[in-house]
């Protein structure tokens, strides 16, 4: 009886010393890269430096770290009942007597608490793979917009040069009387409007590196590198079908439609008995080595309200499952028309690349050469000149909306960025 007592004292914090698996730490993070201020930004600096430091970021991983310190709790055996009385117990006597009792569920039971509390750890784990795509695509898209902003002031500085060239050449006619003031009035409202639309477009760039700056979590404006192209670049790894390797929201609801499966085995298994097992002994008397052993099960008296657990868990397997469906449909969708797109905004740049912009090449340099000889007006060299800056403009306007589609693909099927 004395070993059995043992037993009963010792079982538990043994069952849950052996049965709590051991977890490895969990890997360390890449070290931010280190950013000089004032240094110009690569793109992938850009998404290192924000995915690294990204507030929203990190309160995910301790999320992550949080459910993995419960996962070691699946096998949670109740607290073992020790009873002790002193007092006339049997007879007139002063007697005494000890109870230990155990209770506990079948190991089934466990095991699939644990399985379930593993899978939240998963779930933990898509949930911040999302947020770090979604974060990566605000950096992707703030980053391409800088730069096609950059491009946009380059254009504006050139035009603007060619017509205070041509309107200084305008004022000079205008002195030595080889044309009327319009042509110097109209020159230098052109100037003027120029200007304007020059410090708008760098306010925005201000106001973008501003943004870009928050998304990195560091202080002042973002300064990138200009000379980066500001036409995405796809690969082939980046148009992959839509699944949840290249898909953290499919990824993360498949994990989901685990877990609720994993919830409704770990309710079926509820309904089983638990275990109990005690050990009594007591002195009658005042005579020792009176001893029972108990053995027994646990069962609820009313089965109703765990079928209704049961019932409500599958209800949640069935919703999780129709959410799955729903999401890869709408992004299935969503993919193929973005595909279709894209393949005409691609086009469409090809047109510009190849044949409107060598065309507004050559505009300018006729128009240009033609004002210098004297054949044209400056009125009519700007009338000329028009088309040809509208021919640039619409080129950066039609590498937007191509980078636009591109940084959505990127969302859907992209690779995870490091």
């Amino acid at each position: 009886m004395r070993y059995l007592l043992f037993i009963m004292l010792v079982l538990p914090c043994f069952t849950q010393a052996q049965t709590t698996p051991r977890t490895l730490p969990p890997p360390p993070a890449a070290p931010a890269p280190v950013v000089q201020p004032g240094s110009l930004l690569s793109l992938n600096q850009a998404l290192q430096t924000g995915l690294s430091q990204s507030l929203l970021v990190q309160a995910g991983s301790l999320d992550i770290e949080r459910q993995r310190a419960l996962a070691r709790t699946g096998y949670d055996v109740p607290r073992t009942v020790l009873d002790y009385q002193v007092g006339q117990i049997s007879g007139p006597l002063r007697d005494q007597s000890f109870n230990v009792v155990q209770q506990s569920a079948l190991p089934g039971v466990y095991g699939a608490q644990r399985r379930l509390l593993e899978g939240q750890v998963l779930t933990a784990e898509q949930r911040v793979r999302q947020q770090r795509r979604e974060l990566a695509f605000r950096i992707r898209s703030s980053y391409y917009e800088l730069l096609v902003s950059y491009r946009r002031a380059a254009l504006l500085r050139r035009q603007d040069s060619l017509y205070q060239r041509a309107a200084r050449a305008a004022r000079i006619r205008y002195q030595t009387g080889e044309t009327n003031r319009l042509e110097q009035v109209s020159a230098e409202a052109r100037r003027l409007e120029l200007q304007n639309r020059l410090a708008t477009v760098r306010t925005e760039q201000q106001v973008q590196q501003q943004q870009l700056a928050v998304l990195l979590n560091q202080p002042g404006l973002a300064l990138i590198d200009t000379t980066t192209t500001p036409v995405i670049t796809l690969a082939a790894t980046d148009t992959a079908g839509l699944s949840s390797g290249s898909n953290p929201i499919l990824a993360l609801l498949e994990q989901e439609v685990e877990v609720s499966r994993r919830q409704t085995r770990v309710e079926q298994l509820r309904r089983l008995p638990d275990v109990r097992l005690g050990y009594f002994t007591q002195t009658i008397n005042k005579e020792n080595g009176f001893h029972v052993a108990q053995a027994g099960v646990a069962v609820p008296l009313l089965g109703g309200v765990q079928k209704s657990r049961i019932q409500a868990a599958r209800i949640g397997e069935q919703a999780a499952e129709a959410q799955l469906r729903y999401a890869t449909v709408q992004l299935s969708g969503q993919l193929a028309g973005l595909r279709r797109q894209l393949q005409r905004a691609r086009a469409s740049l090809t047109y510009y690349e190849q044949t409107a912009l060598p065309q507004a090449r050559l505009i300018l340099d006729t128009a240009e050469k033609s004002f210098r000889a004297g054949d044209v007006e400056y009125v009519e060299y700007v009338v000329n000149t028009e088309p040809a800056w509208q021919i640039r403009t619409a080129y950066l306007d039609q590498v937007s909306r191509y980078n636009e589609l591109a940084l959505q693909l990127l969302a859907l099927t992209g690779p995870d960025a490091q």
